[in-house]
């Protein structure tokens, strides 16, 4: 039981990693892309936090997860086609990188959480009945 709750807290903390992995020199030159990092992290939590006081039930919280990490995926899509090369002319590898390990993270998350029955997502003591 206690291993099973670090695996979904460290499956967790990847998922804040996937939302907040970026170059920050990607900031100065998009600055509106800075509201991205602090939005999935706030539908993450309000995610997490429907769950676990009962608001949301757990499939609907682990469709929410999943919503905001394929959010999270198509974004960085988007960004990646758009941003491969530098003004300069070229290669943009440190935004390259990171695009593609935070995809791989939020999609390792999803395929993770997908394979889970919705109540092993619940971070609070589940009753017995």
């Amino acid at each position: 039981m206690q291993r099973d709750r670090l695996v979904l807290i460290g499956v967790f903390v990847l998922q804040i990693v996937a939302v907040i992995l970026y170059p920050p020199a990607f900031f100065d030159k998009a600055p509106q892309a800075i509201v991205l990092p602090p939005a999935f992290l706030l539908l993450f939590v309000l995610a997490l936090i429907g769950m676990n006081t009962g608001v949301l039930n757990p499939t609907a919280g682990r469709s929410s997860l999943t919503f905001v990490q394929g959010v999270n995926i198509v974004v960085r899509l988007m960004m990646l086609f758009a941003n491969l090369k530098t003004p300069e002319g070229n290669w943009n590898f440190p935004l390259i990188i990171l695009l593609l390990v935070a995809i791989a993270i939020s999609w390792f998350t999803i395929l993770w959480m997908e394979k889970r029955q919705p109540r092993f997502l619940l971070l609070r003591r589940q009753s017995a009945s």
